[in-house]
């Protein structure tokens, strides 16, 4: 098991789990991407397409920052047919700064 640490996509709060090392990120996202399927960070998050966050902030005793409590989600690497699975954007992907909501 590591420690890994995601940025909420609203609020910029840091949020924490450990989990383990095998899954690939893809990307953190605002919405859930389409045919992705998640589980909760109390679930078997582990078999699922991603995780689903709500934004509550570091381990209690760790940041005074709440989080603003707002659901994102954590989207896996996933497979189709032995290839990877396009459904939206990568953690690879270059920076977007349109500043869209």
């Amino acid at each position: 098991m590591v420690s890994v640490t995601y940025t909420c996509p609203y609020c910029d709060t840091v949020v924490e789990i450990d989990r383990d090392a095998y899954l690939a990120d893809k990307s953190v996202t605002r919405e859930p991407l389409a045919g992705y399927e998640y589980s909760s960070t109390t679930g078997a998050y582990e078999d699922a397409d991603g995780i689903d966050f709500v934004c509550i902030g570091q381990p209690e005793g760790t940041s005074s920052d709440d989080g603003c409590g707002r659901t994102f989600y954590l989207n896996y690497v996933t497979f189709e047919n032995g290839r990877e699975r396009d459904d939206g954007p990568s953690l690879e992907d270059s920076p977007r700064f349109d500043f869209r909501p």
